[in-house]
């Protein structure tokens, strides 16, 4: 059994949930401390499965516009944000408009890398 205190961001009020469970099974014995549902919902995804929205920039070709926004279009598992930078790292854009994909299926995680910003 695995005890773990979250602090929840879904709203400004930040509330302290405490989770005790076991991740292995993927059953809570206990959850306290949420000030509403979403709040429950978010502290349980966050200790069996916590995921991030990675957001980061690349390198372009342009001169004039050096790197352009990026960022995934779901969330993707918290222990893969690094290899993600590392990815990032080695890509180059030419020109690309806002919701273009740069990387279709990133990672594998279903998630697609789409730029947030537009290169001419």
């Amino acid at each position: 059994m695995e005890t773990k205190k979250i602090i929840c961001i879904i709203c400004p009020q930040g509330c302290e949930v405490t989770v005790c469970g076991d991740k292995s099974s993927r059953t809570v014995e206990s959850i306290k401390g949420f000030g509403c549902k979403r709040g429950k919902t978010y502290a349980e995804n966050e200790f069996f499965a916590p995921v991030r929205i990675l957001t980061s920039s690349v390198k372009t070709i342009n001169k004039q516009v050096p790197l352009v926004a990026v960022r995934t279009s779901k969330p993707i598992p918290k222990e893969l944000l690094f290899a993600g930078m590392e990815e990032i790292k080695r890509l180059v854009v030419d020109k690309v408009n806002s919701g273009d994909v740069i990387v279709p299926n990133f990672l594998g995680t279903g998630a697609d890398l789409i730029a947030s910003g537009s290169v001419e």
